[in-house]
């Protein structure tokens, strides 16, 4: 295999191993294999790589340094080399694609283009183009013997491009206040992660952290930097974007599906989150590459 995989081999096989993998000399991909009964197991780590990670369902619990953070669809989030990263605890039914490219590699296109390394400070936005490099780099890895390791090349040179020069998000910081986090808390987002379309009461929650009522909102908010009820509205947006990428359902059916009562208040949370009503949203994600 590369040099990305040899330089850690055993534990490059142990986070991978329910991938589909897609490579060339500079750059790594791995993309999730979609299974209900298949735990991603906690896994923080360090490399010399440059990673960026695209989270393909909503992923709370990403670790950045000392700092853990909700990883949500639409975002590239970027890891610089040799800093500790991953995911904190064990998680079932998430997806992503995972971006690994040599150090040297990477930092020549940098310094080729002028960038610099504070670009890793914010999530990129995954753009068209972006999804359109991923998608060609995987159908020419998977012509196998009769695939064209030039053209390969390109595409991937083509992707650091765009992963560099790529539009921040400066809004969402993922070196929050280093904070304590506490095991019930945990177990509540992961509830919250399973139990998002219907309604979640504060009791519900607070008896799951073993925390008062009084004391649990506080609390939550120390460990994720975000309430109880924003953290349930960000994980049904970022449930609802999939629906609206992947399938025809109507907005109604896919308000209820994520847990929403009313259209109306799924479109409104909906565009206070991302700016777009659904259709609009729906509309740009089905246009062709």
């Amino acid at each position: 295999m590369i040099d990305i995989v040899n330089s850690y081999d055993e534990k490059a096989k142990e986070l991978y191993q329910n991938c589909d993998i897609y490579y060339n000399e500079n750059v790594f991909i791995a993309k999730s294999i979609p299974s209900d009964e298949c735990m991603t197991k906690s896994r923080v780590h360090n490399h010399n790589e440059y990673e960026f990670f695209i989270p393909k369902s909503p992923i709370p619990f990403l670790v950045n340094e000392d700092s853990i953070f909700f990883g949500e669809i639409g975002y590239i989030y970027t890891i610089k080399s040799k800093q500790n990263h991953g995911i904190k605890y064990g998680l079932s039914d998430i997806k992503y694609t995972d971006i690994l490219v040599k150090k040297d590699y990477l930092q020549n296109i940098m310094k080729e283009l002028n960038c610099k390394d504070n670009i890793f400070n914010y999530p990129i936005y995954l753009s068209r183009e972006l999804k359109f490099y991923l998608h060609i780099f995987e159908e020419e890895f998977q012509k196998y013997d009769k695939k064209d390791l030039i053209k390969l090349d390109m595409i991937a040179n083509l992707l650091c491009r765009g992963l560099v020069t790529g539009n921040s998000n400066k809004e969402i910081d993922i070196f929050k206040e280093k904070q304590s986090y506490q095991k019930g808390i945990y177990l509540v987002a992961d509830f919250i992660n399973h139990n998002y379309n219907r309604e979640i009461k504060i009791d519900e929650m607070a008896e799951i952290a073993g925390l008062s009522k009084n004391y649990f909102g506080s609390a939550f908010k120390k460990a994720l930097g975000e309430t109880p009820h924003s953290y349930l509205i960000k994980i049904r947006i970022s449930k609802a974007k999939v629906l609206l990428e992947t399938t025809d359902n109507s907005l109604s059916d896919i308000a209820q599906k994520v847990g929403f009562k009313k259209a109306s208040s799924f479109t409104s949370q909906f565009k206070a989150s991302t700016g777009i009503i659904p259709s609009k949203y729906r509309e740009k994600s089905k246009k062709q590459y």
